[in-house]
């Protein structure tokens, strides 16, 4: 299985998009092989898009401009974030919200640290409670937070 790469004009273009997402796969592949290895089992695409999450209906992580624009560390840390929903809604046990970004999040900081990352990236990491994708603060993560996004 291999993760298909697709820049996107509108958002990054191919020629920039590209060989960031495959140095960061090879970084998750180095320092972090067994996430590399769960990554590449899903067979998802990871594509530039205007808005960065896991969408689920074309098996795609999509990657914002303002997420692309990270470390290569934070970037392929993201890369697992959205895997774990992947895995979470595959499995059945995806439910957006809370539960599921915190989820992510354990994964997310663990690669982090596998990965070497700098100090201020683990500690924002560890700094969030999961409440990251209510944008708009009413206790519900729905389609007007995702519009709300950018990153």
């Amino acid at each position: 299985m291999s993760i298909v790469i697709e820049g996107d004009s509108r958002y990054i273009a191919q020629g920039t998009f590209k060989p960031k997402i495959e140095t960061c796969l090879n970084l998750l592949k180095d320092k972090a092989g067994a996430y590399y290895t769960w990554l590449l089992k899903y067979n998802l695409k990871v594509r530039s898009a205007a808005r960065s999450g896991a969408n689920f209906a074309d098996a795609a992580i999509d990657i914002a401009e303002s997420t692309f624009n990270a470390s290569d560390t934070w970037l392929a840390s993201v890369l697992i974030h959205e895997a774990i929903h992947f895995w979470q809604y595959r499995s059945g046990k995806y439910e957006a919200g809370t539960k599921a970004e915190q989820e992510a999040n354990i994964y997310q900081l663990g690669v982090l640290q596998l990965l070497g990352a700098p100090q201020a990236e683990i500690a924002h990491m560890l700094s969030q409670n999961g409440g990251h994708a209510d944008l708009n603060g009413d206790g519900v993560y729905d389609w007007k937070d995702y519009q709300m996004r950018n990153y």
